[in-house]
């Protein structure tokens, strides 16, 4: 019994030695920065502006099917944009393509290199009918009040168009030339599914472009590391996005006078249904963008998290089972499962003949479409239950090399206008959707960022009541573009 006892202590002390060993030894992340700052000189009070200006154009994306973009709105938008950047137009091409969306290209020296996109889209989100007076300041006013600029794409997303293009004149007006030719890519429709996108894709294809040395979209921020469980300042930059299905669930019923009920009606049988999904969802995984965001985090959390995270080997379902607590961080961990709408039934005493649910899904790098079609129906295991795929859809991205060459540029660039001591730049899991998915089969080095600080409640405001974006921030934005635009050359 004593040779057991000493066995399983030396097996104890073992186990510990390497808990705190690997934890010593693997790399922290947030490491201080040997990037020096570089001053970029910005005209404020006119970027400022020019941004706010753009707000109040209502370029606004309805739901497919119920009204059309207004082409006026577009036009004067890209007027307004003509107007502002006059260098930009004198000396890049700039073409309409797919009717509303805007391709720039600036001819770089040396042809024979990789070229770099830079993308954004004009489009907004509509404001919710009765919402209008929630807001601070009118939604299409770009009021520049407090410290932010206010209104519809000031998050989302025409800040990056704006700050990509400020960047450009900026380095034009400095004499700048770039070596590598850089395309700017202005999508009209993201927010309802990014036709356009695919068409300036398929256009620059159509010339016979190289694979892209870095194809740069709207994504992840600069956030308080609060946010992801860190202290000081993380920038978040979107190496993959999570794919995206829509499901209904349909139910037949026979009808009839409710008097007569059958044990289930079409509704009951799909509540069913919906309960069997909400109540088994999809596995954790703790792979990918995520896993890579949690080392590179793990540096700065206390030690007790630091010795989890570096030894996964022992304490990887417990760190997934503690990241699964909030919504936010399980949504990079697992496929969600959304309830988003469901219809059934006329009249209180008239048995339904059909009900109806559409079941929204966030899928993970690892499953597909096919995949998480396949789990519904082995979960619900109902054969009178029918699934089928509604409206836009598609598979996850490839996950990007964040240990590129574009990823190096683009962490580089942030550390020169932004030099926060341990500020920890990381790839993470976008668990939305952008427009760079169309290129993530092309280049292994497409990323989704915006240099710009935000609050914890950025994500609210992006699609919600009071967007608007600091200041501060935005210049931010503008100067990291404008050293973007430099250290692609580097590459």
């Amino acid at each position: 019994m004593k040779k057991v006892l000493l066995a399983l202590l030396a097996l104890i002390t073992v186990v510990v030695a390497v808990l705190v060993i690997n934890t010593a030894r693997l790399s922290a992340g947030g490491t201080a920065s040997t990037v020096a700052p570089v001053a970029v000189s910005v005209d404020s009070a006119g970027a400022i502006a020019r941004l706010a200006s753009a707000v109040r154009f209502e370029t606004v994306s309805f739901e497919e099917g119920t009204r059309p973009p207004d082409s006026t709105a577009f036009r004067a938008l890209h007027e307004h944009l003509r107007l502002s950047f006059p260098r930009v137009h004198q000396r890049l091409v700039r073409e309409t393509v797919a009717g509303l969306s805007l391709l720039y290209t600036w001819r770089g020296t040396d042809t024979t290199l990789a070229p770099v996109v830079l993308m954004g889209h004009l489009d907004v989100v509509p404001v919710i009918p009765g919402t209008e007076g929630q807001w601070t300041h009118p939604p299409y006013g770009g009021v520049i009040a407090d410290g932010y600029i206010w209104g519809r794409g000031t998050l989302d997303d025409k800040v990056s168009v704006l700050a990509a293009l400020e960047g450009a004149e900026g380095a034009l007006r400095a004499g700048f030339q770039p070596k590598r030719t850089v395309y700017f890519a202005f999508g009209h429709d993201e927010e309802v599914g990014g036709s356009s996108a695919r068409a300036l894709k398929a256009e620059l294809l159509k010339r016979g472009i190289k694979p892209p040395a870095l194809v740069l979209d709207e994504g992840g921020a600069i956030m308080p590391g609060a946010v992801v469980g860190t202290r000081g300042t993380v920038a978040l930059v979107g190496a993959s996005e999570k794919g995206f299905l829509s499901l209904q669930l349909s139910v037949q019923g026979t009808g009839g006078h409710s008097s007569t009920p059958p044990a289930h009606t079409a509704i009951g049988r799909l509540a069913t249904a919906i309960t069997r999904l909400e109540a088994e969802p999809f596995p954790l995984v703790l792979d990918g963008p995520a896993l890579a965001m949690m080392e590179r985090l793990r540096g700065g959390m206390p030690y007790a998290q630091r010795l989890a995270l570096s030894n996964l080997w022992l304490f990887g379902p417990v760190v997934a089972q503690g990241m699964a607590k909030k919504p936010a961080s399980a949504a990079m961990l697992r496929t969600t499962t959304a309830v988003t709408i469901i219809d059934g039934g006329v009249k209180a005493n008239v048995l339904p003949i059909d009900a109806k649910a559409t079941v929204n899904f966030r899928i993970r790098p690892g499953e597909t479409m096919a995949s998480v079609t396949e789990y519904v129906k082995r979960v619900i295991a109902d054969t009178g239950v029918r699934v089928e795929a509604v409206g836009f859809r598609t598979d996850p991205s490839p996950v990007s090399d964040a240990k590129g060459t574009g990823f190096a540029a683009v962490e580089k660039s942030l550390r020169e206008v932004f030099p926060e001591p341990g500020l920890v730049v990381t790839p993470y899991l976008v668990t939305g959707g952008t427009d760079a998915r169309n290129w993530s089969d092309v280049s292994n080095q497409t990323f989704r960022f915006l240099a710009a600080p935000m609050t914890a409640d950025a994500l609210t405001r992006a699609h919600g009541t009071n967007e608007r974006v600091g200041l501060g921030g935005y210049l931010i934005a503008v100067r990291f573009y404008e050293r973007l635009l430099r250290n692609v050359d580097a590459m």
